[in-house]
């Protein structure tokens, strides 16, 4: 996570990978509000979207940095594959989960840390087809993450990469 006190010069792909990373928040939000009512055919879009928050994300820390990737990568592959794809949405929750939860440390938001409950809700209740609880955890879903992507558009570009000579490779 990237400290907004230092001032770093970007260079094109600096600034390309936080604007990706940007929309994918704000794109996410959007497909949760339809996921609830066409979880099948939305669900493809979400985990497009979470391999490209998840490899343009700015996390210091290569652990959770790869972390975060690999389960990404996860979903696409397992929806590639065409293997049961409830648990491709899973790995793109996940993502999505552990993201709202980094923006939680940038903004002190503390809804934020309700992300990962919600999501998991949403794919509990989508398992065991509790529709009601799909289409709430949804839009809850779809609020939460909005509200994240709403701060970080908020945000001047540098907050986000930090002090670049603190990234593990």
């Amino acid at each position: 996570m990237a400290d907004p006190h230092i001032q770093c010069d970007l260079d094109a792909l600096d600034k390309l990978t936080v604007i990706l990373y940007r929309s994918a928040l704000s794109i996410a939000a959007l497909i949760m509000a339809i996921i609830g009512y066409e979880t099948v055919q939305a669900t493809p879009f979400l985990v497009i979207v979470a391999l490209l928050a998840s490899t343009t994300v700015h996390v210091y820390d290569k652990r959770f940095r790869w972390l975060i990737q690999g389960a990404g990568l996860f979903a696409t592959m397992w929806i590639i594959a065409g293997l049961w794809q409830p648990l491709a949405l899973g790995a793109a929750l996940f993502v999505f989960s552990a993201l709202a939860v980094k923006e939680y440390f940038c903004f002190q938001i503390k809804a934020l840390l309700l992300t990962p409950l919600v999501l998991a809700g949403f794919w509990f209740c989508l398992i065991f087809n509790v529709q009601a609880g799909v289409i709430a955890c949804a839009m809850l879903g779809a609020i939460l993450l909005a509200l994240a992507a709403f701060n970080k558009w908020r945000m001047p570009l540098h907050f986000d990469i930090g002090d670049k000579s603190r990234y593990q490779v």
